[in-house]
Order: C-alpha cells, then structure tokens, then sequence
C-alpha cells in the first residue's frame, strides 16, 4: 500500500466513521439492555466540568460551521488569481 496524503486522508476518515459505528451500536446495545449509556457518561462530565464541555462545543461548531460554510461565491467573492501570479507578486515584496 503507498501511503500519500489521499490515502492517509481516506484511512481517517474511515476510521473515525467506525469509531462513530461502533459507539452507535454500544449505544444501543446499551439501551436495550438496561445498562448505562454513553449519554450518562457525557451528562455527568457536562455537570462536573461545564467550562471544558462549553469550550468543546465551540470547538465543534466552529469545525463543522468550517466545512459546511462552502467555498467562496458571489458578488463579494475575491477575483481568482493563478498560483504564478501569487508567487510573483511575493518574490518582488
């Protein structure tokens, strides 16, 4: 297997996907059983640290506002410039 940034890219992904599966299904395994679910871990964790768990909701929302904002459009967008001028305009400062 060649390891590249795609690549490297691809096996997080899915391995944070597997992460969040896995978690469902104890979470549900949990409910049907009668045992404690992740949610009471996470509740007691809320009301014993409420800054860290306001700082991580932040956090959240700030990465996923980031990914669903989408790329730059419309009247006020900037013009799109090639990488040759960028770089020109860098080596003459």
């Amino acid at each position: 297997m060649i390891l590249n940034r795609g690549n490297l890219f691809s096996f997080l992904v899915t391995a944070f996907v597997g992460v969040i599966f896995l978690l469902l299904v104890f979470e549900t395994w949990a409910l049907f059983t009668g045992n404690k679910p992740i949610s009471d871990y996470f509740r007691e964790m809320v009301h014993d640290v409420p800054g860290l768990a306001f700082a991580v909701a932040i956090l959240v929302g700030i990465v996923v506002g980031h990914f669903l904002w989408g790329p730059v459009s419309g009247i006020l967008a900037p013009a799109p410039r090639r990488i040759r001028d960028l770089m020109s305009r860098r080596v003459s400062n």
